[in-house]
């Protein structure tokens, strides 16, 4: 799996630079696969490309305990970008809430389920069993 989605992402993009210059092409390895797989079925599914850690951003895909908005936190931070299964993304050519809406349109075909963040300019998803009420979930950040 990890042949075929180096086709449509490179690591850096999906992970925060702390980890990137620390683990390089090797931080493959702690991605978990219902996130890598529902991220290459989206990215084929919709053709159009997908970008998580662009333009300047660097903390929408995993985030370490280096990351500022990890340091920030006053409680427990168990995201779904620490724990190596979320990204927050844009997809060429669509609003965030579109592509939500398209999203939803097919939860029958997604291979995992998934967390989708409500009413927010990106599209976060993620793979984690928390709060989860079906095939996709909604929740407010």
């Amino acid at each position: 799996m990890i042949v075929d989605i180096k086709s449509y992402f490179n690591i850096a993009e999906l992970v925060c630079p702390h980890v990137f210059s620390a683990f390089g092409d090797r931080a493959w390895e702690f991605f978990r696969t219902d996130y890598l797989d529902t991220i290459l079925f989206l990215r084929r599914h919709f053709g159009v490309k997908m970008y998580c850690n662009y333009l300047g951003m660097t903390q929408r895909g995993v985030r370490c305990n280096m990351c500022q908005i990890v340091k920030e936190k006053q409680r427990p931070y168990l995201s779904g970008h620490v724990l190596w299964c979320a990204g927050d993304w844009t997809f060429e050519g669509y609003e965030a809430e579109q592509i939500r809406h398209e999203i939803k349109s097919i939860a029958h075909l997604l291979p995992y389920p998934i967390r989708l963040e409500r009413s927010v300019t990106w599209v976060h998803i993620d793979t984690l069993a928390y709060g989860r009420t079906g095939k996709i979930t909604e929740f407010n950040g």
